[in-house]
């Protein structure tokens, strides 16, 4: 049974280290709308954490960057008044110096993840949405933030509204669309649905390859209990109308998926998510707080697709 996972971070980092210690034969579709450029060097906060939790050196207690990383680079950055906000560690580093180079020579996007890929012999093909660039925005007061200025900052306010900027004329990668027709399921990882997910949605080739996927499509819901497992995923929700529930998940990728997953403390919403055509999918505890959780999830999940 081939997968592919369609993926953020974090929790694509999750389902990434526990599919590869069950032996999946998977590939993975990871969202490159976070993508920046930092003191000339191209950030892919997305694709470094599934590639890190695939070489098993994902920090799962901060979830982001490298276990054990040293950050003396970064902090030497300080005395001359260039510390980023978004942190770099020692180790990471090497990375975004790598895909930068790469970049440079002109190589596609899906080239350069190919490539570092098969250098950090992980076995597992990760492939961005599109090589054209794409950046999820967000408006709060009145003023413009990429998802990630607001995330890592810590943004507070209400969220009025999110799109995808350069989405309407980017084109899906070959390999992305490649992976998604060679598959016999499809996943959608318990990701943040807007930040995530939606920007590899909002690619119209994507869209359409999901919409006429002829296999089984399942997403893991990011919400228990009316919380996100992590991050903003739940406030964004409320503050777009919507109650943070799987029902509401449901709601959001219905069209895309045959069945959610979510956890036997929200079984209240089985019934409502079978009145839309959604199978629900009810396993105890998928909120996968380290290794030990992950695979017990994962071999949990498996045996029921």
């Amino acid at each position: 049974m081939k997968m592919t996972l369609l993926s953020g971070g974090t929790a694509g980092a999750k389902m990434a280290y526990g599919l590869k210690s069950a032996g999946a034969d998977f590939n993975v579709i990871v969202n490159t709308a976070d993508d920046d450029v930092v003191l000339g060097l191209y950030i892919s906060p997305d694709f470094d954490s599934i590639l890190y939790s695939l070489m098993d050196v994902f920090d799962f207690d901060r979830n982001w960057g490298i276990k054990d990383d040293t950050f003396y680079f970064y902090q030497w950055l300080e005395r001359y008044s260039s510390k980023p906000y978004i942190a770099l560690g020692d180790k990471d580093i090497a990375l975004h110096v790598l895909r930068s180079y790469l970049l440079k020579q002109g190589k596609a996007l899906s080239q350069v993840f190919e490539e570092i890929t098969e250098l950090s012999n992980v076995r597992v093909r990760i492939f961005p949405p599109s090589n054209d660039r794409i950046t999820t925005i967000v408006r709060i007061g009145g003023t413009e933030f990429t998802f990630e200025e607001y995330f890592v900052k810590r943004i507070t306010g209400s969220l009025e509204c999110i799109y995808i900027r350069g989405s309407e004329n980017a084109t899906a990668s070959t390999s992305a669309l490649g992976a998604i027709n060679d598959s016999d399921v499809l996943l959608i990882a318990p990701s943040n649905p807007f930040a995530s997910i939606y920007p590899i949605l909002s690619i119209k080739e994507i869209r359409e390859a999901m919409r006429n996927f002829k296999g089984t499509r399942i997403a893991i819901s990011p919400i228990r209990n009316n919380v996100a497992f992590k991050g903003p995923a739940s406030k964004m929700m409320s503050d777009l109308g919507f109650e943070p529930s799987p029902y509401s998940v449901a709601l959001l990728y219905n069209g895309f998926i045959d069945k959610i997953v979510i956890d036997s403390s929200d079984a209240r919403y089985a019934d409502s998510i079978k009145k839309i055509g959604i199978e629900p999918i009810v396993i105890n505890n998928i909120y996968m707080k380290d290794k030990a959780e992950i695979k017990e999830f994962i071999q949990t999940f498996l045996s029921k697709i």
